[in-house]
């Protein structure tokens, strides 16, 4: 599943006030059920929700107590939530939040590297799993999202090839050890600089196997010269992150640049707002 958290933070936090109401669980699942009523992402929004509450029969009042027992629930439910907003955007047509065209880097990676199994963590729909299967390339894609791993599946057997996909966590997928020729995180959530998970990551693939990722990063000039910034760094974020956390392996390539990203999955303008990007490819040896 791809970077629905800071979506679902940003949608939350109009709801995180109010006090609990006697029942939560009705509460939750009434708006569970709002969720996966909406026609797509678009019409998601706490300010919408607020507004179906209202429209049902709830004093503004009423409606702000429902928003903050959700709002208390999120941490605990979030995974949750996250499918269900991943199942929307992988469904909902005409969407902009990311490309449908495989990732560019993981495109120039594979061209030197040989083919054999790969791992695609949070596979999403699958622009990824199924260009490197039409490499030939063995490959196994897991997600939370049950419908984007349907579309991947679709997506699959259009471009006449076959992909293995898992239902599963960061938490509780097992890599395996020496398992993998690739694994690569394009665009995920996943803890890729705690020392754990790095630890499972690594020992996960095959001796001369290599590890691949992409995503966006917190802006580091935004940090150091916004005058109203105070919080501080968490630990991925901070210079050469990746290059001290998979330290073990040999690093083929890194780079720390600014460019339009795959995903801005918080925006609707993603052609239109250069992010932080950092990219890696290393090997084990």
């Amino acid at each position: 599943m791809r970077l629905v958290r800071l979506f679902l933070i940003l949608l939350l936090s109009a709801l995180a006030f109010g006090q609990a109401a006697a029942d939560t669980e009705k509460i939750w699942q009434d708006f569970v059920g709002w969720l996966k009523a909406q026609h797509s992402i678009a019409d998601i929004s706490g300010d919408k929700y607020r507004a179906s509450l209202i429209q049902s029969g709830l004093t503004a009042a009423q409606a702000d107590e429902r928003l903050g027992v959700v709002g208390k629930l999120y941490n605990e439910r979030h995974d949750q939530l996250g499918t269900i907003f991943a199942n929307k955007l992988y469904t909902s047509p005409n969407q902009t939040r990311f490309t449908y065209e495989p990732n560019a880097f993981l495109v120039q990676a594979a061209k030197r590297l040989k083919p054999g199994k790969a791992l695609d963590v949070a596979m999403g729909q699958g622009r990824n799993a199924v260009f490197l299967a039409t490499q030939g390339w063995d490959v196994t894609g897991y997600d939370l999202a049950d419908e984007g791993m349907r579309v991947a599946n679709e997506n699959a057997a259009k471009a006449g090839v076959r992909i293995k996909t898992v239902n599963a966590s960061f938490d509780t997928y097992d890599y395996g050890k020496d398992q993998w020729d690739l694994i690569y995180f394009i665009y995920t959530d996943a803890p890729i600089v705690d020392p754990k998970y790095v630890d499972r990551v690594v020992a996960a693939l095959k001796p001369g196997g290599c590890l691949l990722i992409e995503r966006p990063f917190l802006d580091l000039d935004l940090a150091t010269s916004d005058p109203e910034w105070n919080a501080p760094l968490i630990e991925q974020d901070k210079p050469n992150a990746l290059l001290k956390a998979y330290a073990s392996l040999r690093v083929l390539e890194y780079e720390d640049t600014h460019e339009i990203a795959d995903w801005q999955q918080t925006r609707t303008d993603r052609l239109k707002k250069q992010v932080r990007i950092v990219r890696i490819l290393a090997k084990k040896v």
